[in-house]
């Protein structure tokens, strides 16, 4: 009988119950897509994949470009599905509610236990701002975020490295459009870019980068900056990294985990995604452990700098005018998810 048994397995078609089960899940998918509730415009979804064909054949891996073309087709209101249905809204009143600040909002939790698997799986779910869905933590972040950059001290630091940091960009520009004659195409975008990475880390970790450093050793080829080669690819290394998990982190969300972790091209992105996120959490904590040291070797008699890591890094000891017994270890984090929110 056992013998019997192996046979029948041996004999078994699964070629045939793979494409059974494709399409019973393939007629289950579309009889429950075309019974949804409140249906709306929107192109034709896949199952498995949803709309991710139409993004990534059609647009390149572009949302901006995916979402522009549903715009003028669709109309001011259409569906998507990425995982899940996905309802798009382009007025602004549609959105006034959603991004009420007011505790009454009913609207406050905006992402699903579906939709936000793929960031508690990057970690960044529940921290900082943007993606923080947890009420008490985030009104707590929200109100240190506000106060720090609303500070006399934070607003004159602000003041201080946009004219130090313009005077630098001044002369990039004197020595390769005003006085070296380089024919090369004035890219405003692409340095107003650089300056904008410059100015938001100097602010926020009191270190400085040389993005803009960078991109003038990339242009010229006769003249370089008196810095270390090594520090400035460095900084160039350490922003990239950041647009990269700002511009890739989505894929997350539109993507689902069954994709991420089986489908060879999804996995590869999702792993590369990893790795990178795994380098920021390294840099930024060796920030935080670098300027806490620096912090412990300044005499108290002598002021520090205004910076927002430094604002956090005081708020737990008494050298701080404003001393709040309630801040922790754990409230470092937020730093790390404000900084992707600015350069977002």
């Amino acid at each position: 009988m056992i013998s019997n048994l192996f046979n029948s397995f041996e004999n078994f078609d699964y070629l045939s119950l793979i494409g059974i089960t494709l399409i019973f899940y393939t007629t289950y998918y579309y009889f429950k897509y075309f019974i949804r509730i409140n249906p709306l415009p929107g192109p034709f979804p896949f199952p498995y994949f949803g709309n991710l064909p139409q993004l990534y054949i059609e647009h390149g891996g572009n949302f901006k470009r995916l979402y522009e073309f549903n715009h003028k087709k669709y109309g001011d209101l259409y569906e998507v599905y990425f995982g899940t249905r996905v309802i798009v809204l382009n007025r602004s009143e549609y959105v006034e509610k959603l991004l009420s600040a007011s505790t009454k909002n009913p609207h406050f939790t905006k992402l699903s236990d579906d939709d936000s698997k793929g960031f508690y799986e990057l970690g960044i779910m529940g921290k900082g701002i943007l993606l923080n869905q947890e009420f008490q933590s985030w009104r707590y972040n929200r109100h240190f975020f506000t106060q720090a950059i609303l500070s006399p001290k934070f607003i004159h630091e602000a003041t201080y490295w946009t004219s130090k940091l313009f005077n630098e960009l001044e002369s990039y520009w004197d020595k390769l459009y005003i006085n070296g004659g380089n024919r090369k195409a004035f890219d405003f975008n692409m340095w107003s870019n650089q300056f904008t990475n410059d100015m938001i880390i100097s602010l926020l970790t009191g270190e400085r980068s040389y993005t803009m450093a960078g991109y003038f050793n990339e242009l010229n080829d006769n003249e370089k900056v008196e810095r270390p080669s090594a520090l400035i690819d460095e900084s160039v290394k350490f922003v990239h990294a950041i647009r990269k998990h700002i511009l890739g982190f989505s894929m997350f969300q539109v993507v689902s985990p069954f994709l991420r972790h089986y489908f060879p091209y999804f996995k590869s992105k999702s792993n590369d995604m990893n790795q990178n996120l795994k380098y920021l959490n390294q840099r930024f904590d060796s920030i935080i452990k670098k300027r806490r040291q620096e912090i412990e070797n300044i005499p108290l008699d002598q002021p520090l700098s205004n910076d927002m890591l430094t604002s956090v890094i005081i708020a737990n000891i008494p050298r701080d005018v404003n001393y709040v017994k309630n801040v922790n270890d754990q409230s470092m984090r937020p730093l790390k998810f404000m900084v992707l929110y600015l350069m977002e």
